[in-house]
């Protein structure tokens, strides 16, 4: 009987030991990511700094300011890449801490167009021209979200969805469906023609062959489901979506502040 009792207490050390070590691996494995992106971070904001310096003379010719728009939008691929890889760690954690408010989302994909609008404007990046639709009866959407989080899923979204079509002109809105919102991009229909439209293989599909596009898409998909959502897709209306409740229900394995 002891000897059963001692094996058990045995096991349960053991155990636990297991599960500190574990978070102590997961603990130091961010803190080393997170010294990593600061590291990247801190030479690269200068790069661009200076890059945008350079583009404004009007010394400059065609060819060095191709050269330097190459620059911005190579160091701004690089710095989305440092991000995801910090947030797909601490998805990975369960150490990704949630601020979850009530938002409007009409006010969110405007905040977020803004953005999106601002910063190609800062980088001078004309490739995407991103237009808002929704339905004009629903009004002043409410919802429970980590709006911070819901942006990153929309632009983690964009970038995976844009290259896949040859047109520059995207909708970006929402549907409402009971409790929960389907948020999607598509093409607008009027640029493309039937030849362009694709077809249920390459609308579905992710390369897994291409590792910056699967890994962006584990991103997404893990920044989705922290937001209590899944990824969905519709290819009749060639519409990429996720769809997120209305109102938030908490995960027990998720760090909510």
């Amino acid at each position: 009987m002891e000897g059963a009792v001692m094996k058990n207490n045995i096991r349960t050390i053991n155990d636990y030991i297991v599960r500190e070590n574990r978070k102590k691996f997961k603990t130091e494995r961010i803190s080393f990511l997170s010294h990593i992106s600061h590291g990247i971070r801190t030479p690269l904001n200068s790069i661009m700094g200076f890059s945008k310096l350079l583009g404004l003379r009007n010394t400059i010719d065609p060819k060095q300011k191709e050269y330097i728009q190459g620059i911005l939008n190579g160091s701004q691929l690089l710095l989305q890449f440092v991000e995801n890889v910090m947030d797909l760690s601490q998805f990975e954690a369960n150490n990704y801490s949630l601020r979850v408010e009530k938002h409007d989302l009409n006010q969110i994909l405007w905040e977020f167009t803004e953005d999106f609008y601002n910063q190609r404007i800062e980088n001078k990046d004309t490739s995407i021209n991103l237009m808002l639709v929704w339905d004009k009866e629903v009004n002043n959407l409410s919802i429970e979200t980590d709006s911070f989080l819901l942006k990153k899923a929309l632009q983690r979204m964009i970038n995976l969805v844009t290259v896949k079509y040859p047109i520059v002109e995207f909708e970006l809105g929402y549907h409402k469906m009971n409790d929960k919102v389907s948020i999607f991009i598509r093409p607008t229909r009027e640029k493309l023609t039937e030849e362009q439209l694709l077809s249920q293989h390459e609308f579905y599909s992710v390369d897994e062959n291409d590792s910056f596009d699967y890994f962006n898409y584990r991103v997404l998909t893990n920044s989705v489901s922290v937001l209590g959502g899944d990824i969905t897709t519709d290819s009749v209306n060639q519409e990429f979506s996720f769809e997120i409740p209305v109102i938030y229900e908490r995960k027990s394995n998720l760090n909510i502040i």
